[in-house]
């Protein structure tokens, strides 16, 4: 008897044992189950930890706290769509809060949508942890939507679809389990069977799909995150498609979270302008050395073809002869005042790479002023600085000069306030120019002093932006940093617009004022009318009836003018009434423009500001791009 307990006890365990074997066995891949050609697919790994790392962050935090329904009603959406929101937002919470879909998404989620006939099929894949393994646990699912829901088996080929209808929200799905993967399809957008078909061999799966295997095979290796679209979906006016196949996107989370966007490239089916642009070949990025380190955003980029563009701008021009007409006698005249011609003297100084940066915005003047500094690398220095001779010799102020550390800085003073003087000058191979000459002092420091550069800064070590890869065009945004100084900017919008609001209400004040004095006028023009009207009636039945006796001559005098005071007093109250009717209008509009102004310091407040204020939790970000014979690719980095 024991010996037989033993035994039941052993393959018991046995039993326990192989099957949580078997669950660990390697997941069937999701592109073994879904059919090929989507127009959209994406899948997402630990899908349930992405969206909490999202909702817990601060960011996140901040957007969470924006009462938007108040935001909808003060900016004048319909109570109708305000419920429609609010009904969306309690369905998702409930959703959300429901512990056995954080289960399903707790390991990988992933959407495709196909175009069938005039309607689409789309198609939910959710894989199964170990313990929603161990029963069909989503057919549990409906306990938490109520006791009005039916579900219905179907057996297909040695698989059973499940038919779920939720009866209240007049919902239907259908769901099958294929390993650890479970397949869901909303009713009728979907037919599971085909599902099932791509599995026992009987469709080409997504693994064979051209574009999934191109998206893939230029993806992050260990990605969480991975979709593409069917270029079919959009339409760009003036441009084919065709020209990119494949749109793509994959995702990797980190210390520095990783987004790269994949454009396939045919050029079969570009415009030869575009052709020459993606034939440009990349390049290290020299111009690092001169960027300083207390840039807040910094954008460079190469292959910018001027001639081409000019030629390309002629060409758009000529559909509008009347506007080319206009700026080809403004170019004109420009050319004979600096004796140049901008296509045989500018375009060929000017080289193909172009960039800039940012470092503080001044709050304290009258307008907000940007400290911006913008260089092009230049082809021919000597033929730069003859042209800027050129250009230079009937200056608008007086040209000054300053040589900073064998540098020569040239500059005008603006009476704007302190470091208002704009100037240029040459580094190296490039031409710089600068909203104050101290930035072109800050570009010269950190030229000769990497410790003063940006490529000091922890971001561009952790970004890999100046090992010497070669890239097209690459931006670097120091978050937290732009979103203070955009705050800050809102700051100053709101004492601007405060003060248009008073200044309103003073106007109107003063309007009640005038208006009420007009008001008076007009009655007091409109008792004299009485008086003249009551006069002029009394002179003619007077000279009626002494007719004979009164001079015919000295009666008609005096009735012209009675009339023409009569007159008179009528015009003055069309003119007052004219006045009114004006002043009425300006102060409408100075009401409406208040109000204006009140929506937007709201929608700061209470939109804007909160978005900015999480942005603060991100550190910095960069974007590069580069792009070869078959691909587009724009990396999107996140610190």
């Amino acid at each position: 008897m024991k010996n037989k307990v033993g035994w039941i006890l052993s393959i018991f365990l046995a039993a326990i044992l192989g099957f949580w074997i078997w669950s660990q066995r390697p997941g069937l891949p999701v592109d073994l189950v879904l059919p090929s050609h989507p127009l959209v697919f994406a899948r997402l790994a630990h899908t349930q930890e992405h969206i909490d790392q999202v909702i817990n962050s601060d960011f996140g935090k901040n957007i969470a706290a924006i009462d938007v329904p108040d935001v909808l009603s003060r900016n004048n959406f319909s109570s109708k769509d305000i419920r429609h929101f609010q009904r969306w937002q309690k369905d998702l919470l409930e959703v959300w809060g429901n512990p056995l879909i954080k289960r399903f998404l707790a390991k990988e989620a992933g959407i495709a949508v196909y175009r069938q006939n005039n309607s689409y099929q789309v198609f939910v894949v959710l894989r199964l942890t170990f313990s929603t393994r161990i029963a069909e646990a989503l057919a549990q699912l409906s306990h938490h939507w109520g006791d009005d829901v039916t579900i219905k088996q179907q057996k297909y080929h040695r698989r059973v679809i499940n038919h779920i209808l939720f009866k209240k929200q007049r919902v239907g799905l259908g769901y099958v389990r294929i390993r650890d993967l479970v397949i869901i399809a909303p009713e009728p957008l979907g037919h599971l069977e085909e599902v099932v078909d791509v599995y026992q061999h009987k469709h080409d799966p997504l693994q064979a799909d051209p574009s999934f295997n191109f998206v893939q095979r230029n993806a992050y290796p260990s990605g969480d995150g991975l979709a593409f679209v069917d270029p079919d979906l959009f339409s760009v006016p003036g441009l084919q498609m065709a020209a990119f196949p494949v749109l793509g996107v994959s995702y990797m989370p980190g210390v520095v979270s990783k987004y790269k966007m994949m454009v396939g490239l045919d050029e079969k089916y570009m415009p030869l302008g575009m052709r020459k642009t993606f034939a440009c070949p990349a390049l290290s990025n020299d111009s690092l050395k001169f960027i300083p380190d207390s840039a807040i955003f910094y954008d460079w980029g190469i292959c910018y073809d001027l001639e081409q563009s000019w030629g390309l701008a002629r060409q758009k021009l000529a559909e509008y002869p009347a506007l080319a007409q206009g700026i080809d006698k403004f170019k004109s005249r420009l050319e004979k005042h600096f004796n140049i011609n901008i296509r045989q003297d500018i375009l060929p100084v000017i080289g193909q790479e172009i960039g800039g940066y940012l470092t503080d915005v001044d709050m304290q003047g009258t307008y907000p002023f940007p400290r911006l500094l913008v260089f092009v690398k230049i082809q021919d220095r000597v033929k730069a600085g003859r042209l800027l001779e050129k250009l230079t010799q009937n200056p608008a102020t007086t040209l000054h000069s300053e040589e900073y550390d064998h540098v020569a800085i040239h500059y005008v003073s603006l009476p704007l306030g302190a470091n208002m003087d704009p100037g240029y000058a040459f580094l190296g191979d490039y031409f710089l120019a600068a909203t104050s000459r101290q930035l072109l002092k800050k570009s010269i420091d950190a030229y000769n002093d990497s410790m003063h550069s940006i490529v000091s800064d922890d971001a561009i070590e952790q970004f890999s932006l100046a090992g010497g890869e070669k890239f097209h065009s690459m931006a670097l945004m120091k978050t937290s940093e732009l979103s203070r100084r955009a705050q800050d900017f809102l700051g100053w919008m709101d004492k601007y617009l405060s003060g248009q609001v008073s200044m309103a209400a003073a106007y109107k004040q003063d309007g009640d004022n005038k208006k009420h004095e007009l008001d008076e006028a007009i009655a007091d023009k409109s008792a004299e009318l009485v008086l003249a009207r009551k006069k002029l009636t009394e002179l003619k039945n007077t000279s009626l009836v002494n007719a004979a006796v009164q001079d015919p001559d000295l009666v008609n005098g005096a009735i012209d003018n009675l009339s023409r005071e009569e007159q008179s007093i009528r015009d003055d109250i069309a003119n007052y009434t004219q006045q009114k009717q004006d002043l009425s209008r300006l102060l409408d509009n100075y009401a409406t423009g208040a109000q204006s102004a009140k929506l937007t310091m709201y929608n700061m407040e209470n939109l804007v500001s909160p978005v900015l204020k999480g942005l603060e939790s991100i550190d910095a970000q960069a974007v590069t791009v580069r792009f070869g014979d078959k691909i587009l690719e724009t990396e999107f980095l996140v610190k």
